[in-house]
């Protein structure tokens, strides 16, 4: 069974936004492949606090229910680096990159 901790993990696009209601400032928070789910604020961590608690709500609901919850738009994109770094032996001062390539998995979580 899925749980909310694997959606949590997934990389869903936010987009970050600055309004003006009443000339009043706020910030909001949504998830662009879930529309229904937003958080807004006095400040970007009170909007990113909110939102983080509808997405809960919607997806512990949804798990709850049996719907379907949509899937991230943009999968999770490995990055290959080198890590390792050695001074070699025979140069001082010579860098040498020894040993296998990391894959660092980059996602957002929602």
């Amino acid at each position: 069974m899925t749980t909310l901790e694997h959606y949590r993990s997934q990389p869903y696009q936010r987009v970050f936004e600055i309004r003006c209601d009443a000339g009043e400032r706020y910030f909001l928070y949504r998830i662009v492949e879930i529309p229904t789910i937003a958080g807004d604020g006095l400040t970007k961590d009170e909007a990113l606090a909110n939102r983080r608690s509808a997405f809960d709500d919607y997806v512990t609901w949804a798990l709850e229910e049996d719907l379907d919850i949509p899937q991230p738009a943009r999968p999770v994109v490995p990055s290959v680096s080198n890590t390792e770094t050695r001074t070699n032996g025979g140069a001082a001062g010579q860098a040498a990159t020894s040993g296998p390539a990391t894959r660092l998995i980059t996602a957002i979580a929602a």
